[in-house]
């Protein structure tokens, strides 16, 4: 059962990257083509990064709400509902209109997501769950060039494009789909926790995730101006350098799939500071050559945040692993599209912003994760500890502040009233005196 599952989540991945840029690749090309600007992108980006928030928080706090054992029907369900979605996009123009249809598709992304991590967290021990990552990630990258070839191939037709990638898209996507329903989709019945312990590791991790997914997405924005707007260069070189950097994401993925958490420092440390030489360096050519750089330690840094939760899955449990995966990937991603609506044209706010979160994901993992710490064990326990204590601290004082506010705010409003009262009273007794 396990060598069955593991195949399939490799070849579901493998087809369902075909069936992403024909579909979710295009979407915003598709809403920029219809006239509208970066302002209206960023609303639909922002908007549709709420459902993963919502889900991972709700599935979190009850952790029972989306737990069953054998989720089969209700996998294939919600897998091919996201893949007929995409057929209603030719047909609609209104703003709207779309950002609903995108909401919508990442609310039935954000379960299909959910429902993969608790299979593979449910299913597997930790050398497994980083192999069928590191591998389904590999699939994903090499059919994903041919997503993008097939995608380029479309819109070279005109307006017509769009119609036939989305409706071919969807086909595919629900090959993907068909793949699924081979293997027996069971999630074995492991104790989950209570509680979390350990909590100040999870926090910690998840902290990091945070920082990480939101520096990934801001990165992606800042190539494209600076490849497009700085250096002045024609469209097709942004989707080169992402095309170079796909190519070697098919190896990166399986390299740190099998190496060992000591190697992540190196990758951590490399990644880091990518977004400071993608805004200096002038040369094209060399572009090409730092996206390969950027995905081979970006993919490390990447893998970091799941691996992790696999090892501590004692502390943590299947399902709130996944639900935390998917919860933090859209607080990443929401955090990223706010920052990017707020700098608007301004670069380099954006490229600090970027280089703020990718030194911070690096603190974060430096001092607090004793898996990658470079100092000793028991000083980043300590340190997690402490970041987590300040960090309750500062919510507590926040929910304390906000409360005192409240409270004030109420007593100004009744003080007002009482005032009005009295004045109403005190002229409607000068009216009866004068009477």
């Amino acid at each position: 059962m396990s060598k069955t599952l593991k195949a399939a989540l490799i070849g579901e991945a493998l087809l369902a990257n075909i069936y992403l840029p024909l579909t979710n690749g295009i979407f915003l090309v598709y809403v920029a083509s219809l006239g509208y600007d970066i302002k209206s992108m960023s609303h639909i980006i922002a908007a549709s990064s709420l459902p993963a928030v919502l889900i991972g928080l709700i599935s979190y706090k009850r952790p029972n709400l989306f737990k069953k054992e054998n989720i089969k029907k209700r996998f294939i369900t919600v897998h091919a509902g996201e893949r007929l979605l995409w057929l209603l996009a030719p047909f609609l123009r209104n703003l709207e209109h779309l950002l609903l249809l995108y909401t919508l598709k990442n609310f039935f992304s954000s379960l299909i997501s959910l429902q993969l991590n608790q299979l593979i967290y449910g299913s597997f021990g930790e050398e497994d769950v980083r192999d069928v990552t590191a591998k389904r990630s590999s699939a994903a990258s090499a059919s994903s060039i041919l997503g993008y070839f097939l995608a380029t191939t479309f819109l070279s037709m005109g307006d017509k494009g769009f119609t036939y990638s989305f409706i071919y898209g969807s086909l595919i996507g629900l090959a993907s789909t068909a793949l699924m329903a081979f293997p027996e989709l069971k999630i074995k019945g492991r104790t989950e926790p209570t509680r979390i312990r350990e909590v100040e590791k999870i926090y910690t991790v998840s902290l990091y995730q945070i920082f990480y997914i939101a520096s990934a997405n801001l990165l992606s924005v800042l190539w494209v101006y600076v490849l497009v707007s700085k250096l002045g260069l024609p469209a097709y070189w942004a989707a080169t350098v992402s095309l170079v950097g796909t190519a070697t994401s098919i190896i990166s993925s399986l390299l740190w799939g099998r190496l060992s958490f000591k190697y992540y420092k190196i990758s951590l440390a490399l990644d880091s500071i990518t977004p400071i030489l993608v805004f200096i360096i002038g040369n094209p050519f060399i572009h090409l050559g730092l996206s390969s750089y950027n995905s081979l330690f970006s993919t490390g840094s990447g893998f970091l945040g799941g691996f992790l939760y696999a090892r501590y899955l004692g502390n943590l449990g299947p399902s709130r692993a996944a639900f935390l995966l998917i919860s933090l990937s859209g607080l990443g991603q929401l955090l990223a599209a706010l920052l990017g609506s707020f700098v608007k044209e301004d670069y380099v706010l954006l490229a600090l912003s970027v280089i703020l979160f990718k030194f911070s994901a690096l603190v974060v993992a430096y001092l607090a994760i004793p898996e990658v710490a470079i100092v000793p064990g028991h000083m980043a326990r300590g340190y997690a500890s402490t970041l987590f204590q300040v960090s309750v601290s500062g919510y507590r004082l926040t929910l304390e502040i906000s409360w005192e506010a409240v409270l004030m705010t109420l007593r100004i409003i009744v003080l007002t009233f009482s005032l009005l009262i009295l004045y109403v009273i005190y002229r409607l007794a000068v009216i009866l005196v004068g009477v």
